[in-house]
């Protein structure tokens, strides 16, 4: 059975025992251009204007174990001059310790004149396609961040939650602007694939590590209404199951983001509350988790014979299914990467009866023993550093909202 086979019975709650694997996808699963120079190089290109993770093309990640390929926007490497570059919405980003963090907001001082006539950002001209993955999961990678997060970068944060109980006429009109534009970036890219994609993310964090960044009410009045209609625009133009990451302690949205009827959820697993057998309680048994495991610990605990970690993370995944195993969020270099294919290599070894057998007894030490064996003995993958296929994207569809 294929990949896609074996997804499609996963989303219909009809998985077929064995663990799917997503690495080097996305957003969320791919691997950063300045913890993998050379790959980075090699390819040319990243899926993320900010975040700068490497556009991988299928026969790369598939040498990675993965069973997705990636399709989407493709973004030259932005020019980063004194630790400082700028994206396609006019933000200014310090990247620093291995991180980006906004430094200029050009909204925070603006009224709601200046917020409404903002510029559409430009759009890539040419998007990634999987022609060579008839074998793999297609995921449609988020051409940007999503309506929360495109909103604090443009305003800062602190001012837009400022905004949100003394301005809200300007709150507001900023979130509209950016549910337009986030969209219509989905939509930019999307009308050039010539098939449909199995699977779609889209990233938008709602909490710090301990809380949530807005209230439950403000939530529900200001940012929910338009993620529903932002969702629906996605939605009109692919039919893929989406994928909605989310950093942050959320557990009190949960419920508001399986109503909108996301089929993937990727969520913080180490966040305050968010304990798998309470969010799966919050989430229902349809809704797949979506690297809620870290792969990358798997894999280190494998290649370190760790038993007791290779025991308690292979007895969450079997416990928390429906679940897509995966790495928790975008991974900092090549030896991340690496060691989530070490993690792929001991999944695959574990069959379906294998799974039922640990989700009814817990860890059992022949089979986690002969998976790591097995992974041991798989070599590393070498990654060619392909470059994307790619088709160009209609002149017409140049900037957001026109």
């Amino acid at each position: 059975m294929s990949a896609r086979e074996r997804f499609r019975r996963l989303l219909a709650g009809k998985p077929d025992g064995e663990m799917l694997v997503d690495i080097g996808t996305s957003t969320v699963t791919g691997v950063r251009a300045t913890g993998a120079p050379v790959l980075a190089g090699q390819v040319g290109v990243v899926g993320h204007r900010v975040l700068q993770t490497v556009a991988l093309a299928a026969d790369d990640t598939r040498a990675a174990g993965s069973d997705f390929a990636r399709v989407g926007p493709l973004f030259p490497p932005p020019t980063i001059v004194d630790e400082q570059f700028v994206d396609q919405f006019g933000v200014t980003w310090l990247w620093a310790d291995g991180e980006p963090a906004p430094l200029h907001h050009p909204l925070e001082t603006a009224d709601i004149f200046g917020i409404a006539g903002h510029p559409r950002p430009e759009w890539p001209a040419e998007v990634q396609l999987a022609t060579d993955a008839s074998d793999q999961v297609v995921v449609a990678d988020a051409p940007c961040s999503g309506l929360l997060e495109t909103s604090f970068s443009l305003r800062n944060s602190w001012q837009l939650l400022t905004d949100l109980t003394e301005n809200w006429r300007e709150a507001s009109a900023l979130l509209d602007w950016a549910a337009e534009t986030v969209a219509a970036g989905y939509e930019h890219y999307l009308a050039a694939l010539p098939e449909q994609p199995d699977m779609i993310v889209y990233g938008d964090d709602f909490g710090y590590q301990a809380s949530m960044f807005l209230s439950d009410e403000d939530f529900r009045t200001f940012v929910r209404p338009r993620l529903r209609t932002l969702l629906s625009r996605i939605r009109r133009a692919t039919s893929a199951a989406v994928c909605f990451h989310s950093c942050g302690a959320i557990r009190p949205i949960l419920p508001d983001l399986a109503e909108l009827g996301v089929e993937l959820l990727n969520l913080q697993y180490d966040a305050r509350g968010m304990v798998i057998d309470e969010v799966r309680r919050e989430i229902g048994d349809r809704v797949v988790l979506h690297g809620f495991t870290d792969l990358v610990a798997l894999g280190r605990a494998v290649q370190d014979g760790d038993a007791r970690s290779i025991a308690v993370l292979t007895t969450e995944l079997a416990a928390s299914g429906p679940v897509v195993a995966a790495p928790v969020d975008s991974m900092a270099g090549l030896d991340e990467l690496l060691l989530a294919s070490r993690a792929s290599a001991f999944l695959r070894a574990i069959d379906a009866t294998d799974w039922e057998t640990l989700r009814a007894v817990g860890p059992v030490a022949s089979v986690l023993r002969n998976a790591r064996e097995h992974a041991m003995a798989a070599p590393l993958p070498e990654l060619a550093g392909t470059r994307p296929v790619v088709t160009p994207v209609p002149a017409h569809t140049v900037r957001a909202g026109t």
